[in-house]
């Protein structure tokens, strides 16, 4: 570190700890070379790194210059990698937003498409950001920065730094629930990029109370279209004619099979449970399904604070889960 950065660090510390209050009169270049034994073109250069960061105002008519603030802002520049389609990612940013203003810093939002994804990591890395929050975008490779991921597992890959909600015991007791209200002809829904511990979640509660056949009720989308859940319902009524439950691993999924029964006319409100995740309100305030909350602005804010963690320790782990709760279980029809 060269005599100006030296100067302007030992400066942006004092200003930190308070000893020149804002709006005060700063020490005037000839005193601040006389102090540091250098001459005035080095102090100059220091003064102006303050200036340029915000700590410092350079006064008009002999004014000198002004202290303008204490605090750096930013304190810390992150990006959330990961979309804003859907209501429950757009939550998941607005809570690492919140805890940024909350400290002094602030976010970007970055949406790559596949074609840009490897040139977007490549500028992250090369960038004076501080860290990354990510979801959607599977497993990144090698970064720079530190990376806390927004899930715990996506399909088969297990994220090493996370914070996310409890899947397993979320599925646990929705699981419970349906089968409390009566039901044992259930079937489920699985999208391969779900977290698998949603239905680990849905089997534990299926095998106590002895619906020892969950795997074969299980029936696996690969897309998302309603053709496809038209083709999986076709299969469900097949195999499993007369069930009273579908629980899905996301609301979507339950969407496009409400869809796929009303396209069917099948009349399922009130006689078949449809239980979701993600409270998704387009979702789960029009139709009367069961959904478990998993408080993605809890998990944005609970992520960023373990990323300012992170940045300072760039070798602690992070393995955070955070308590769900079962929505409109009320919506579960009791079967006698």
């Amino acid at each position: 570190m060269g005599k100006t950065e030296t100067i302007a660090q030992i400066l942006k510390e004092e200003l930190i700890q308070g000893k020149y209050p804002v709006n005060s009169r700063f020490p005037s270049e000839y005193e601040l070379a006389d102090r540091f034994n250098v001459n005035k073109k080095t102090v100059n250069k220091a003064v102006t790194l303050l200036v340029t960061e915000g700590f410092l105002e350079r006064g008009r008519g002999g004014q000198g210059t002004i202290v303008c603030s204490v605090t750096k802002f930013p304190q810390h520049h992150v990006v959330y990698l990961g979309s804003l389609r859907q209501s429950y990612f757009a939550k998941l940013a607005d809570g690492i937003q919140m805890a940024a203003l909350e400290n002094n810093s602030f976010m970007s939002v970055v949406t790559p498409t596949i074609e840009q994804f490897h040139s977007v990591l490549q500028n992250l890395n090369n960038s004076n950001i501080d860290g990354i929050l990510t979801s959607s975008y599977g497993l990144l490779p090698e970064m720079k920065k530190p990376v806390i991921y927004l899930e715990d597992q996506n399909g088969d890959i297990k994220y090493p730094d996370f914070v996310a909600c409890d899947s397993f015991s979320a599925g646990y007791d929705l699981m419970k629930k349906i089968i409390s209200r009566g039901h044992r002809n259930i079937v489920l829904l699985f999208h391969f990029m779900n977290n698998p511990k949603r239905l680990q979640g849905f089997y534990q509660a299926m095998k106590e109370a002895g619906i020892t056949d969950y795997k074969e009720r299980t029936f696996l989308s690969m897309e998302f279209t309603v053709e496809e859940s038209n083709m999986l319902l076709s299969q469900m009524r097949r195999k499993f004619p007369g069930f009273t439950a579908v629980a899905a691993c996301s609301d979507d999924d339950i969407f496009r099979i409400i869809q796929s029964m009303q396209n069917a006319g099948i009349r399922w409100e009130g006689k078949i449970a449809m239980a979701g995740f993600g409270n998704i309100q387009g979702i789960s305030s029009f139709y009367p399904i069961a959904t478990v909350e998993q408080y993605p602005a809890r998990i944005g804010r609970l992520a960023y604070k373990k990323l300012l963690q992170k940045i300072k320790s760039p070798d602690l782990p992070v393995r955070e889960l955070i308590d769900t709760e079962l929505v409109n279980a009320d919506n579960i029809p009791v079967i006698k």
